[in-house]
């Protein structure tokens, strides 16, 4: 990169003043409106931003793995994608299955956000069912690392 330079590495983007309607008032952006019809439709609630869900089945993204240019997507989903094609189906860059990568932080927010909507929604039976989950997983690892010392 040229030292003289000054510039911003990245553009800035100027926000897109409000629509108004015929009526003079602003409006909602209708593209606000598109855009959370396929989290609706895919059975995502609302608060589930669009990011979460894969571009190829437009479900929440399931074992999330990552392109070599930044697309993240269900790890059947890209898979089955790059056995038909040898592209990402976002950017059309050439893409192989030796240039995925497992995306772990996405793994862990879609999972902590997952748990959080079960949580708003879930009867007390499911509530009972989770804490019997974590009781379990916690005696099984203090068995495990009695079994097996570090």
């Amino acid at each position: 990169m040229d030292e003289g330079s000054s510039g911003a590495l990245v553009p800035a983007v100027k926000p897109e003043p409000p629509l108004t309607s015929a009526s003079g008032g602003a409006s909602q952006d209708p593209r606000a409106e598109t855009a959370a019809e396929p989290a609706a439709a895919a059975g995502v609630s609302p608060e589930l931003d669009k990011d979460f869900l894969c571009p190829i089945c437009m479900q929440t993204i399931k074992d999330a793995f990552l392109t070599a240019c930044g697309h993240s997507f269900c790890y059947m989903c890209i898979i089955t994608h790059l056995r038909n094609k040898n592209d990402c189906p976002c950017c059309a860059h050439y893409l192989t299955t030796k240039q995925l990568f497992p995306n772990f932080l996405l793994d862990k927010l879609l999972k902590k956000t997952c748990a959080r909507q079960i949580s708003k929604t879930a009867s007390p039976v499911e509530h009972f069912r989770q804490s019997l989950q974590q009781v379990i997983r916690s005696l099984w690892a203090t068995y495990m690392s009695k079994l097996i010392p570090v």
